[in-house]
């Protein structure tokens, strides 16, 4: 089940919220040792407090199972106050049409079907929904930073996106680069065509 969550429905969808903080502290503190602040369980950091929208798949029962986080680009985001470096000498992308995608995660406990091409049936519900919530606010782009191994994953999963800048080294070795997303019908359809073949119930373990 999708699941679109402005600033203004935080307070209804608070379960869910929640437990996409814990996942990202197991994900990117206890798994891949990223060095972010985590409090009570939780990773929240100051992107979450600025009006964020979440994108999120659950199994309908009030259980997550993989959660991203979407913010404008014309206000603080990753790339421009994180991840500057990547760009060189590039300018940040500032548009209103362009938005981030940060803070990708996919509960892989509880996700445990892939297709054939190995991609996470989860993951690509999530990318799905992604795009279409894109397309369906008018957007022309959407721009995100990741690592290089994620950067197959995605382009597997159906995301058609330039790489942007160029690969830098943070924490722990990560290899970090960054793309520009296209948004549009045939993206959207293409990743619909694929996520929406097995329901939540065949996705969740």
């Amino acid at each position: 089940m999708l699941h679109v969550i402005s600033d203004a429905e935080r307070g209804e969808n608070q379960c869910l919220l929640d437990q996409m903080y814990s996942l990202r502290a197991k994900q990117f503190q206890s798994r891949r040792s990223w060095q972010v602040c985590v409090t009570n369980g939780m990773e929240i950091d100051q992107f979450d407090a600025i009006g964020a929208t979440y994108v999120i798949v659950s199994d309908g029962r009030e259980r997550l199972l993989a959660s991203l986080r979407i913010l404008p680009t014309i206000g603080q985001h990753m790339l421009a106050d994180v991840f500057p470096d990547i760009m060189g000498s590039e300018s940040i992308i500032r548009h209103p049409l362009i938005w981030e995608s940060s803070r990708f995660c996919v509960d892989t406990d509880r996700c445990r079907a892939y297709s054939a091409n190995g991609v996470n049936m989860a993951t690509k519900e999530l990318l799905h929904g992604l795009f279409r919530t894109a397309l369906d606010a008018g957007l022309i782009n959407i721009v995100s930073v990741y690592d290089v191994f994620v950067e197959r994953i995605l382009r597997r999963a159906g995301c058609k996106f330039d790489r942007l800048g160029r690969v830098v080294t943070y924490d722990m070795g990560l290899r970090t680069t960054a793309g520009l997303f296209e948004v549009s019908p045939s993206v959207v359809n293409d990743l619909a065509h694929s996520a929406l073949s097995k329901t939540a119930k065949d996705i969740a373990a």
